[in-house]
């Protein structure tokens, strides 16, 4: 089945800021009825759990399902209050990590 079929129609998430690593967990409050929800989003809801964040990639590898629908899908989940995602800060650069691993290895010199 073709993924925006999957997803209603919908072609990327509503999200811009939902990226792979982004951290998703099932949110306290209420959402649709279940009748409401496609049988791939009870599958994302059946994922999650509300004490362990997972990233959206762990979640489309569980699922066996392309990331990209799966962003879609969590998008969605995340509109009706079902979950709610945080983006983790960008890495540091590159060099701020060679200039930290450089003075470690000056200290124990």
């Amino acid at each position: 089945m073709r993924p925006y079929v999957r997803t209603r129609g919908l072609t990327s998430p509503s999200d811009d800021e939902l990226r792979l690593e982004s951290l998703v967990t099932v949110a306290a409050g209420r959402g649709p009825a279940a009748g409401e929800l496609n049988p791939d989003e009870r599958a994302v809801l059946d994922v999650c759990r509300p004490s362990v964040a997972l990233s959206v990639s762990e979640i489309a590898a569980h699922l066996g399902q392309p990331p990209t629908l799966v962003k879609i899908l969590i998008s969605r989940l995340t509109e009706h209050g079902l979950l709610t995602s945080a983006t983790p800060p960008p890495s540091p650069e590159f060099t701020l990590m060679e200039r930290v691993l450089n003075g470690l290895r000056a200290l124990s010199a």
